[in-house]
């Protein structure tokens, strides 16, 4: 038991960003890119390994097309922003720990569920 608790520490996981420069779509200077927080990043990457044709995620205010890897507005579709997924190791600190029970609650719901979870502690960002 104890070693299938270690053997999980050491699977990567998921992290995934959206591309925060101001402009976005630029391809000069460097890139920079936000993490999105745990939560976020598990109901993306929940809907990532969906077997489904068209994969998209719905986060409070942004849908994540993942055909496309971006993340789209919803109050203006026209503003859309890059996304990446990262591996990383499980023992490389997580955004908080207060939101690992919360995430542990979505993810025991159906997956539709957790992927139309709606997002009530996710901070006002531009697009």
């Amino acid at each position: 038991m104890v070693s299938q608790a270690i053997k999980g520490a050491d699977q990567p996981r998921a992290q995934w960003y959206w591309k925060s420069n101001s402009d976005p779509w630029s391809t000069n200077g460097n890139e920079e890119w936000t993490k999105y927080s745990d939560i976020e990043s598990a109901i993306i990457e929940e809907a990532f390994n969906q077997k489904n044709k068209t994969k998209l995620a719905e986060l409070d205010n942004y849908s994540i097309n993942l055909n496309n890897s971006i993340q789209i507005s919803k109050s203006d579709p026209n503003k859309q922003r890059q996304i990446k997924r990262v591996l990383t190791s499980r023992n490389e600190s997580q955004d908080s720990g207060a939101a690992l029970p919360q995430l542990a609650k979505i993810l025991k719901k159906p997956k539709t569920s957790a992927i139309l979870y709606s997002l009530s502690t996710r901070p006002q960002t531009a697009a």
